[in-house]
């Protein structure tokens, strides 16, 4: 194991809240809605968290085989897309 990803996955360790917010931020990441501060500083916090790095390849895999095997993506109409943002804007323990 290289010294940077030791480095790494002691930084996790030491530092915890950075992964939780990494999981917050990972669907919003991942469909390319995050402003560039935000989106930068994850790919920052990604590129020393190997947990983390894997934990979003995962998730973009998960997403992938969803997309190949299941049923044809339908729209979600806008006006739900908005409601289901504003209810996990006024409950944020469920992020």
């Amino acid at each position: 194991m290289s010294k940077r990803r030791i480095a790494g996955l002691f930084k996790c360790l030491l530092h915890p809240s950075e992964c939780r917010r990494t999981k917050k931020l990972l669907y919003e990441y991942v469909e390319g809605e995050l402003n560039e501060d935000t989106e930068r500083k994850l790919e920052g916090h990604l590129g020393d968290c190997p947990a983390c790095l894997q934990y979003v390849k995962s998730y973009r895999q998960i997403i992938e085989l969803t997309h190949k095997h299941c049923l044809p993506e339908i729209p979600i109409p806008p006006a739900l897309k908005q409601k289901l943002r504003e209810f996990i804007e006024q409950n944020p323990d469920l992020k």
